[in-house]
């Protein structure tokens, strides 16, 4: 990994940006459509739907009796270890969503994202990353395209790399990678990937993300 990593270095365009994180905030772009970035920090007591405590209490992935939000191992159901988006606007929130898991939940010392649907009156797990949602991109068919921080440590470096899913009917799919990120000196740095090595980077990257068992 660490050769192509590398090569990536040598190869791609560096555009620098600063190393704290935007708020929410919303911009047109073509062709995709309109991109919403995302922050979650698990700073709130109250799910903003009601109907989100019912479905993290079905899955059983949280206890409906723990209240120390301190408790990482036994979590509570809480906005302090779960943050739960609609995955169509045009789909009850009860029969498909995504969770968004906070660090150290369970013992796993990553964020976790899941995306699970219903099918014959049961919800049923349809993807599972070990990374963070970053970012929505609005399309057309009302399942929003994900963008996805995946993290990876390269010699000591941790490295994060941004991709795409796209929902497939069935379940998000990977599409390409986006930009690889890092930090030095305390400064977040970005590389865009030039367009004749997409496919290639892309190719190598979703290898390693299934081999450091990211993608499940």
């Amino acid at each position: 990994m660490k050769n192509i990593f590398l090569f990536i270095l040598l190869s791609l365009i560096v555009v620098s940006c600063s190393s704290n994180e935007e708020p929410v905030t919303k911009k047109k772009v073509d062709p995709t459509g309109e991109i919403i970035s995302i922050e979650t920090l698990f700073d709130t007591d109250d799910f903003q739907d009601k109907a989100h405590k019912e479905i993290l209490e079905e899955l059983k992935i949280c206890s409906s009796f723990q209240k120390d939000t301190s408790n990482y191992l036994e979590p509570a159901c809480s906005p302090r270890f779960f943050k739960v988006f609609q995955m169509n606007e045009k789909i009850n929130v009860k029969n498909a969503f995504l969770v968004q898991i906070k660090s150290k939940v369970g013992g796993i010392k990553l964020r976790r994202f899941l995306a699970f649907v219903r099918e014959r009156g049961e919800l049923v797990k349809c993807n599972a990353f070990v990374a963070n949602l970053i970012a929505k991109i609005r399309t057309k068919n009302g399942y929003d395209d994900l963008v996805l921080r995946f993290n990876d440590n390269v010699e000591g470096d941790i490295i994060f790399y941004n991709c795409l899913f796209s929902w497939d009917g069935f379940k998000y799919v990977f599409k390409t990678v986006v930009a690889i990120e890092g930090y030095e000196n305390g400064e977040l740095w970005r590389q865009r990937i030039k367009a004749e090595l997409k496919d290639s980077v892309s190719k190598e990257i979703y290898k390693t993300l299934q081999k450091n068992e990211m993608i499940l």
